[in-house]
Parts: structure tokens; sequence; C-alpha cells
């Protein structure tokens, strides 16, 4: 797939442009030409550009909380507090979604029914993968959030829709479902059509087939939000989804990311800037012990190297009997309690050394914990080198492992193995690749007998009973979903894995003696205009019994994560 052009000044004028472009599409529909350039060219690449530039989402909501909640970091220096469990400023893709993504994807679908005939069967295809957008960052909104504006949503300007109802979110798995399978429908079709060329979409490059088959595994991805709720709804999908002629992922070149040039994701908010940057205890611990070759490509080595360790050691910091610990991958724990234990104490801080070197008395500071991998989340760390960013979106190893997991529970007739060791070999490959591409630390990639040797391993290895299989899927979509700290906190609330007391063995967070709750969904947010619809649409999820006590309940729960 080709590297999207530079995300900067030019695209960010463009997306200006386009504002100004859809000021009157009245007048602008009547000349075809104009109507469709704009289609074609603009509107898409701005929707495109919001869903992937989300500086905002990393440092306020992912960094602060996402990661810290699925522990795969730890803030540094003093571990993590009780205010990771509070939400002061998240939801950010809430807002864009009715603003800079939503909006020009609702423009594309309008002009294109605009159209009469043949016209707008010629053009389907353009509103097909425009609807496809809107189906993702609605999913991504409504799965945090539950009842959400959607079917009205974004219609002011061409049904004067000024107070749009929230859809609960059983009626928008149902509503998505069906606009996924006209895209699919649309995109599959024989004939001559219109669609958008490599410039304009920066994901597929404007390949109908693959826009077809992420539709189809977006669909399937949806659907299986459903497995509590309404598994026979789930398993008729699944066998649409099989039979669809737009086919399921079979590599790692079907997926849906993003790869930026080299002038993305640099500094700013991109940065975590000591927020939750050094690697969870438990986590490092689980890919160490398993060798998992995941591991120095999520994380850094710290900076106990032997040389340092000798300097100390002769500069009197250590007794002269000390030995050298190799293993220079560390991680923090990740309670808040931990911080009192006296056996972690010394994890904890900045470790600063006194020795004595030249006759004078020198200090030592040394960072004794893996930081995560800097570069694949800010290519302005690290020496602010050249590099790129990549973002999944629907991963191959992340449908291998949905595909694994149905053929376990007998959905599906295909061997579950085969997925699984499929999935774990495209999760090393891919961030294989990501990190080639960042150029991490100290990069090296990861050799196929090292895959084959981490499969085999017992805590690894596809054996054991369904449940047991099942909680190695749970971990490997865990450990897959690194780069995609939202899609893990999913996967943790629908498959319930990493879990206490289990193959990777997750920590219950204690806050003073007392065990927090994991946040499960963020709080519905505020309107100026529209309260009475928010308010009718809290009041109705509220009825579940599970939503929780309030809207502000965090640890509460939306319509599928049923208990």
């Amino acid at each position: 797939m080709k590297s999207l052009h530079k995300l900067g000044i030019g695209t960010l004028a463009l997306a200006t442009f386009a504002t100004a472009c859809t000021k009157d599409f009245t007048d602008t529909n009547t000349n075809p030409n104009i109507s469709k350039d704009i289609v074609a060219s603009m509107l898409l690449t701005t929707s495109q550009k919001a869903m992937v530039d989300r500086d905002f989402d990393w440092f306020y909501e992912h960094y602060q909380f996402l990661m810290r909640y699925m522990q795969y970091t730890v803030s540094y220096a003093e571990g993590n507090n009780s205010g990771m469990f509070s939400n002061p400023r998240v939801n950010e893709y809430y807002h864009a979604f009715y603003t800079s993504i939503g909006r020009n994807l609702v423009e594309i679908e309008r002009i294109v029914n605009n159209f009469q005939g043949e016209e707008k069967t010629r053009w389907s295809q353009i509103a097909a993968i425009a609807k496809i957008h809107k189906v993702y960052a609605g999913f991504r909104v409504s799965d945090v959030n539950g009842s959400i504006p959607y079917t009205q949503a974004l219609t002011a300007r061409s049904e004067e829709i000024m107070l749009p109802k929230y859809d609960s979110q059983e009626t928008l798995f149902n509503v998505f479902d069906d606009e996924l399978k006209a895209a699919i429908a649309a995109l599959t079709a024989t004939g001559s059509f219109e669609t958008y060329n490599a410039s304009t979409d920066v994901f597929y490059n404007g390949d109908v087939k693959k826009w077809a088959k992420a539709a189809n595994m977006l669909r399937l991805k949806i659907a299986m939000r459903l497995s509590k709720r309404n598994p026979e709804k789930l398993k008729a999908i699944v066998a649409e989804v099989m039979a669809s002629p737009a086919g399921v992922f079979g590599s790692s070149a079907d997926e849906w990311k993003f790869v930026s040039s080299n002038d993305f994701a640099r500094g700013g908010n991109w940065n975590a800037q000591g927020a939750a940057t050094r690697g969870s205890r438990k986590l490092i611990d689980f890919m160490f012990d398993t060798q998992d070759p995941r591991l120095a490509l999520f994380f850094k080595k710290n900076e106990f190297t032997e040389a340092t360790f000798n300097r100390l050691k002769t500069g009197g910091a250590f007794p002269a009997t000390a030995v050298y610990n190799p293993r220079q991958y560390v991680g923090l724990p990740e309670s808040p309690d931990d911080r009192n234990r006296p056996e972690y104490a010394q994890l904890f801080g900045v470790k600063a050394y006194e020795i004595t070197e030249g006759g004078k008395k020198v200090t030592v500071n040394v960072d004794t914990l893996s930081q995560f991998q800097n570069r694949l989340f800010d290519l302005g760390s690290d020496g602010n080198g050249n590099g790129q960013y990549t973002q999944p979106f629907i991963s191959y190893a992340e449908v291998c492992f949905i595909m694994s997991e149905l053929a376990v529970k007998g959905i599906i007739t295909q061997d579950a193995k085969t997925w699984y060791d499929n999935g774990v070999t495209a999760s090393v490959k891919s961030y294989d690749a990501m990190a080639n591409l960042a150029k991490i630390v100290d990069y090296v990639a990861p050799s196929d007998a090292a895959i084959a040797a981490y499969l085999a391993r017992p805590a690894i290895a596809f054996t054991g009973s369904n449940d047991e299989k099942l909680e190695k899927i749970g971990i490997q979509q865990y450990l897959n979903s690194f780069k995609s700290p939202w899609e893990s906190w999913g996967y943790f609330k629908l498959l319930g894995y990493p879990k206490v007391g289990g193959i990777l063995n997750r920590t219950d967070f204690m806050v003073g003696g007392f065990r927090m709750e994991t946040p499960r969904r963020w709080p519905l947010p505020t309107t100026n205009f529209n309260q009475a619809n928010r308010d009718a649409a809290i009041a109705d999820m509220l009825k579940s019994g599970e939503y929780g006590n309030s809207v502000d309940d965090i640890t509460g729960r939306v319509w599928w994560d049923k208990k």
C-alpha cells in the first residue's frame, strides 16, 4: 500500500477549501462536473485525515487512561494513582465524528443520492466507500458511549433536523449492519463505476475490491459484539460474511491501516511526555518469559547496561560482590497501592546513584525501567529522525483471532489452530513492519524460528480445553491491540482477557486497600442544544440496570457489554 502523502499544511488547506465548498451544495449540485470533483477529490480525504490525525486522543485519552487501564504501561516515575479512574478529558473521537469526520461523508452520500438513474448507479461505489467510513466512526463512538445521534445526525443542511434523536445501541447495530451490507453489494456489483483515485483515498488507493473486503470484515467485527446479546443473529451474520463475494482478509496486504509519510505524528500531543510511558510489570514479565518476538518491538531495554553497572560498582554504588543481571526488560507494578509495598519500592522514582569518580563525587541518573517504543507513537521522539507512522484499523491478525474464536465455538467449521497460528505470525510480522518503518530504537527483525519457538511454548501453544484456547485467543487479541488501545479495551470487555489469575495474570487495581473496577465506558457528552434528547437516551440506558448509577459512572456498561 502506498504511503499517505504529507498530511500537513497542504491537507489542512484542503480541508478548509472543502468546508468552504460545502456552504451551498444546492447550487453546486446543479453542475454535476463540479459536484463530482468535490466528492472524488476533496471530501473523503478530509474525513480520512480526521480519522488518523488524532493527537488529542492519544495524549488525553489513550496515554492517560486506556493504556493504563489495559495495563500496557504505567505512569513514570511514581506509578499509577487514583486519578486514572476519573475522566476529565476524554471522548475526543465523539466530537470529531460530528464535525471533522462525519460531515463530509454524509455530504458525499447526499450528493450521489441526488443523481438520477444510470448516473446515480455509476457513482454508487463512491457513496459506498464513504458509508464504510461513517459506519466505522459511528461504531467506534457508540462502542464506548452507547446511544448516540446517528440516523438523524449531520442532516441539518439537507433535512433541517436540528435536534437529532439518539439511536439506541441495539438499533445502531442493525443500522450499521444494513449499511455495510448495502455498501458491500454496491462494491461487488458488476458494471462501470466511478471511484476514488489513489491520491484521494489514503487507505486503499481507491481499490474497490479491498474496500469491499474491509467492509465485510467490519461487519464481522461489529457482529462479534452481539455474542452476549444476540448470539443467533451473530451466527446469521457470520454465515453471510463467510459466503459474501467480498471475501475475508487473506493476508496483511488486505488489512485496513494508515501508513504516513515522514512528516506526521511528531511531538506535541503525540508525545506521552512521561505519562504512562514505562511498561507494566506483568506484561513485560509475560512477554519475557514466553520469549515473545514482539517484546523488543513494544518496549526498549532499560539504561542499566553492563557498562553502567561496572561504572557504578567501581564508583562504590554497589558492593564488590555484586553481580550484573543482564535482563534489561523491567516493568513497573500496575496498581496504585503497589507504590507502598516494600518489595516494589526500589522500582519507583528516578534512580540517582552517588559514586566517586576521579576523586570527585558524581551523581549518575539511570532509568532502570523499560519505556515503550516511543517512535511507534511519536516520530518526533528518540532523535526526531525520519520514519513512518502506522495506525491499524482492522488488521489481518485481528481477523484471524476472530475466526479462531468462531471455530472454537463451532460457529464456523474451519480449523481454529490454523487461524490462531496465522494470527500470531501475522501480528509479529505486522509489528515488525511498523517498527521497521518507524525506525524504533535498536530495531532487529524477529526471525521465523523465533516465531515458531514462541508458538510452541505452553502458555502460547493452541492446546488445552476450549476455555484455555479462548483465553489464549483473548490474550493474543490483547497483545495485537497494543497500537490501538481502544480496540484492546473493547476486546477486554467482550472476551474478559487478560484476567486476574489467568495465563497472563492481570493485576487488580487497588487504591487505599479498596479494589477499583476497571472503567468500561465514557459518559455521554453534554450538549447545549439537544439536552432533551440526550436526557431521554440516558434514561433509556439506565433502564438496563447495567449502565451504572448515573451517566458519569464509567464502570457501568453499554448495551452490548452485558454481564
